[in-house]
């Protein structure tokens, strides 16, 4: 094989055995717990069947030795020899981590080392008796031509890396290389992978005397290994994620041009012109929807990792709990998924050690021992929901508001006036923690407050809700793409700002009377309750205030910025505006309206952090 085909299989062997090896960690952990599960027994097989053969043909020697040890026990546990317990899970689950490791080896290029003879030893499916060597019998030869089926392939697996002692480098078999005239086509070469490797389906037994059947050289195989395996045609194409991008900035760009003909056609364009923006306006928008639509994954490609670190740390602390997930299927776009997976981690955690009580506990409470945690994704119009909930304690407001002033995070008299769906949103303060001890896992008072603001870096919000004695729910909803930005364009003076439109509530006008301080800040009374203001023309150092209220909702925080018109939705492509303005709090960039004018995009996050500098000195009207 030439350097760049050698290359481009290894990076499809990379993606394709990546993607199994992320499944396995859901699949071993609920292996676990129905260990008499032949369908996921059998899946987990062909998980480590698979990444065995891609490796194998690679010559990755450990990965293969790692993998045939681990499919061995799982093929006893598949004959009823064997039942899987906490230790040979603890053994399959300790080699996916090196399985883990072992793939970020060969994807930096460099050198693996064999597997420890202790793992090896304890994916043995019983204690190892006395072996007296024999050397396998000799067997004829393969007749030159003839492509060697999956039982051969086997045998020859097992004559290399079974009899080897744990930790031994066993011999390298290098492929043949393919004569000068021998190129072969996609299918051809998918054949011969199926012929050599199998496609991970049942396994056959290998016969009793091991046989080394000698590779055949390639120009031979196509045709009969053709004839065996019917491949089907491929109807998926694996595309760089740097030429989507690209794809999806074009895409954007288009969006720009049709905003600004729309408007030239509403203002002062012919007929003629007006058919053909409409035309162009159909055309951008289902162009737009395909390419967000080929930027979406399945939010089950993030929930994957989850079961692992809940079952560890469930160990760790005690306990015995159950992660259930739902709305696997939920697409949520590329970028949000690794963005979203430290968020989640962290409510994992606080579920965990605050809300599900020790199984002692739960029994004496008439519970069961077994603890539930849910994991959910859903879909609400622009918007992804994600929620965690728990069975467990749930929240006293009364401790939540003793614990603030205790830590100086709130004093008495603002603690007093807390609603009690504000004592919940105290989690999410800086140093507040209810944990008596300070462990690996909580009590230095990180975590919620990290949480709540990377989910408002990604335009996002959380709510919580508790009963004490039933369980919590933290839910978590953030914009269903960040490719293109739905705004709220208002004006303050001359200056037009662009509001994320996923983060606005409502807009009303303040009436006399309805403004006034309370504790040295301005806020509106609306729908019953004190809405903090914003003045956005003061932080544009605009000499007026506006009248128009625009209600934002920032991580778990509401605030009622003020504008001097509010104009209408619009979707736009946010441009960076350099270093010059990279300290500058409240702005994430800029973008062109459809009038051909300059946009502020805001950055509410960002807002909501700086506005105490100027919201005291907003003054009541009238």
């Amino acid at each position: 094989m030439n350097a760049e085909f050698d290359l481009e299989l290894r990076q499809d062997f990379l993606v394709e055995a990546g993607e199994l090896l992320q499944r396995l960690g859901e699949q071993l952990v609920g292996l676990e717990t129905a260990p008499g599960d032949s369908e996921l027994l059998n899946a987990v097989f062909r998980a480590f069947h698979t990444v065995k053969g891609g490796a194998g043909f690679l010559a990755l020697d450990p990965m293969v030795v790692l993998c045939h040890h681990a499919e061995d026990l799982l093929n006893e546990a598949r004959n009823g020899n064997v039942v899987l317990g906490t230790g040979h899970m603890d053994a399959l689950l300790e080699a996916l981590d090196l399985l883990n490791d072992m793939m970020a080896a060969v994807s930096a290029d460099a050198p693996l080392s064999m597997p420890p003879a202790a793992l090896l030893t304890s994916l043995l499916p019983r204690a190892p008796a006395p072996v007296t060597a024999v050397m396998p019998t000799p067997a004829a030869p393969a007749a030159e031509g003839a492509a060697i089926d999956d039982s051969e392939f086997e045998a020859l697996l097992d004559s290399m890396y079974g009899t080897a002692a744990p930790g031994s480098m066993p011999p390298v078999v290098p492929p043949a290389a393919p004569s000068a005239n021998s190129g072969i086509d996609d299918d051809e070469f998918e054949a011969l992978l199926d012929a050599l490797h199998g496609k991970g389906g049942q396994p056959v037994a290998a016969p009793t005397a091991p046989v080394a059947t000698a590779a055949p050289a390639p120009e031979n195989v196509p045709a009969a290994a053709a004839a065996r395996h019917a491949v089907p045609v491929e109807n998926t194409v694996r595309v760089d994620t740097a030429r989507l991008d690209v794809l999806v900035n074009h895409a954007g760009e288009l969006v720009l041009v049709r905003n600004r003909l729309l408007s030239l056609a509403a203002r002062d364009g012919s007929e003629a012109l007006v058919a053909a923006a409409g035309e162009l306006d159909r055309i951008a928008d289902a162009l737009q929807t395909a390419v967000m639509g080929m930027r979406m994954q399945p939010v089950g490609r993030l929930f994957q990792r989850f079961p692992r670190i809940v079952r560890d740390l469930a160990r760790q602390l005690g306990k015995d709990v159950e992660l259930v997930l739902e709305g696997e299927g939920t697409d949520l776009d590329r970028s949000l998924v690794e963005a979203l997976a430290d968020p989640l981690i962290h409510l994992l955690r606080n579920a965990l050690d605050h809300g599900v009580e020790m199984p002692a506990e739960r029994e004496l409470g008439g519970k069961p021992r077994k603890g539930r945690i849910c994991l959910s994704a859903s879909q609400r119009g622009e918007r992804i929901v994600i929620s965690v909930s728990d069975d467990g304690r749930g929240m006293d407001p009364e401790v939540l508001r003793r614990k603030a002033v205790e830590k100086g995070v709130i004093d008495p008299a603002h603690a007093a006036r807390l609603t009690e769906s504000e004592c919940y949103e105290l989690i999410f303060r800086p140093g507040f923690s209810t944990a008596a001890t300070v462990s690996d896992i909580s009590g230095r008072g990180v975590g919620m407050d990290v949480v709540k603001t990377r989910v408002a870096e990604l335009g996002g919000t959380l709510q919580v809700h508790s009963r004490r004695g039933h369980g919590s729910e933290l839910e978590l909803t953030v914009p269903l793409t960040l490719a293109v930005l739905r705004v709220l364009m208002v004006r303050v003076e001359a200056r037009l700002l662009a509001l994320p439109l996923s983060n606005v509530e409502e807009v009303f006008e303040l009436v006399d009377g309805q403004d006034r301080l309370l504790d040295g800040r301005l806020v509106a009374q609306h729908r019953g309750r004190a809405l903090p203001l914003a003045d956005l023309g003061g932080w544009t150092g605009a000499s007026g205030t506006g009248r128009h209220v625009v209600v934002v909702h920032i991580g778990h925080q509401r605030l009622g910025c003020l504008v001097h018109e509010v104009l209408g939705r619009e979707d736009v492509i946010v441009k960076p505006l350099g270093p010059l303005f990279a300290d500058v709090s409240g702005i994430a960039g800029a973008t062109v309206t459809g009038d051909g004018r300059l946009a502020l995009v805001m950055d509410l996050a960002g807002l909501a952090g700086g506005a105490g500098q100027w919201l005291t000195s907003l003054q009541p009207a009238g």
